[in-house]
């Protein structure tokens, strides 16, 4: 039964990886030969820098969307986190950043246990939890941009400990190595696929439902405030809005990347597909001085294109 949901490998798989690959590399090729600049050094080092706090949210909300749920607050999380980097950073330096992280641990176990106890969508759940904080980050900030002054802060994301890879980017491989293990070697990452796929058979065969949501939810909370505080680090500043790209953007990096929306279907592997090309696809539009309204509408379509492509449709010969 198990190997029912183990959706997502083999041929399948492979033809998606293509596919992702495929318009990603197109994409890319269009960008370069209408804007030179955007295959420079300097720009793919900020398109590199840029994917590696999008990668970090977007592996812990792989695991929630596989369980066919949804998580809205990781913008919010990361953006409150990261103002509390910058005010916690002068008192308690390093120390800061596991502290925040284990705050965006704290949201995402409150949405869990309020999506699981009071059986109240995902959705609704985390869009509350999302209001809450954006108002909390204003309170927290007086309204203002902070900045991040502490050097060792600052090093987690500005610094090169290797002195080739951005301390950012090794970071956030890191982390999605350890998702990919966690998502394809552990009970854990399993469940999550089992949920997705069918709830009340994995309830039926002991899968314990609620701890498994409880346990997606707090990771997500917990990458989405680490999220917050790279991105602060990176910034070397907080605003209050800062990660409010994020709440799509991981929605879009994780769907692109070949996991089904309404779960079920999908690994954390391929999220890193989806990372590039979402993050690339901004910053060539950028780079080609398109018109804001312009751009939304291309990558729109764009993404729309790829997702049609990339995303298997669940049927029941799908389950056997």
């Amino acid at each position: 039964m198990l190997q029912a949901w183990q959706v997502g490998r083999g041929d399948g798989e492979l033809a998606r990886r293509i596919v992702t690959i495929s318009v990603f590399a197109v994409a890319c090729a269009a960008i370069g030969l209408a804007a030179p600049s955007f295959l420079t050094v300097g720009n793919l080092r900020a398109i590199e820098l840029s994917s590696s706090v999008l990668l970090v949210a977007s592996v812990g909300a792989t695991f929630v969307i596989l369980m066919g749920s949804i998580d809205l607050s990781i913008g919010a999380i990361a953006s409150f986190c990261g103002m509390l980097v910058a005010r916690m950073a002068p008192d308690f330096g390093f120390w800061a950043i596991p502290i925040v992280c284990l705050v965006g641990l704290s949201c995402g176990v409150i949405n869990g246990l309020v999506y699981v106890y009071l059986r109240i969508p995902s959705i609704l759940v985390t869009l509350a939890t999302a209001t809450t904080l954006s108002g909390a980050v204003l309170f927290v900030s007086d309204g203002r941009s902070l900045t991040v002054t502490d050097a060792a802060v600052i090093d987690i994301a500005q610094g090169a400990w290797l002195n080739v890879i951005p301390n950012a980017v090794l970071i956030s491989l890191v982390i999605y190595m350890a998702a990919v293990v966690l998502g394809a070697r552990t009970r854990f990452g399993r469940m999550t696929l089992a949920l997705g796929s069918d709830e009340q058979t994995a309830a039926l065969v002991g899968v314990k439902v609620n701890t498994i949501k409880i346990q997606a939810f707090a990771l997500s909370g917990l990458l989405g405030g680490f999220a917050g505080a790279l991105l602060a680090a990176r910034l070397g500043s907080a605003t209050a809005t800062m990660g409010s790209f994020m709440t799509l953007d991981t929605i879009t990096a994780v769907v692109v990347g070949g996991t089904a929306i309404t779960g079920g279907f999908g690994n954390v592997r391929l999220t890193i597909l989806g990372v590039l090309f979402t993050t690339t696809l901004s910053n060539g539009l950028n780079t080609l001085a398109l018109a804001p309204h312009l751009q939304a509408i291309i990558q729109g379509v764009v993404i729309l294109f790829a997702v049609l492509l990339n995303t298997k449709r669940v049927s029941a010969e799908d389950v056997r």
